[in-house]
């Protein structure tokens, strides 16, 4: 097997990467939060009484669902250009993450 030393990380398309994982995560936990914050705000306002906060309860979970992803994005972005700089810094100077990458013999598609 053959072990190579990753030297430096691009930092624009490593952020972008982390971006957009992040991006999804906060899809999904966006979805989440407007499922369960949808249903304890209609609860409360049907056994309350109180008129509107099933309507609040929706835009709640529409917002959850369209705020989370533009932050999750924001927020690896950032992130991602931090620890690639940072990892840049610091691999010459500690050494880089060492990856093993098992070698195969190439045999091309046959058609």
């Amino acid at each position: 097997m053959g072990e190579k030393t990753i030297q430096s990380i691009p930092v624009m398309p490593f952020a972008l990467m982390i971006a957009v994982i992040s991006a999804v995560i906060g899809l999904i936990i966006g979805i989440i939060y407007a499922g369960v914050f949808g249903v304890i705000l209609s609860t409360v306002s049907h056994n309350t009484g109180v008129a509107g906060l099933g309507l609040l309860g929706i835009l709640f979970g529409v917002g959850a669902v369209i705020i989370m992803p533009i932050l999750g994005f924001i927020g690896g972005l950032i992130q991602g250009i931090i620890i690639a700089v940072l990892y840049n810094f610091l691999a010459p100077r500690i050494g880089g993450i060492k990856l093993r990458f098992k070698e195969e013999d190439f045999k091309p598609p046959q058609s």
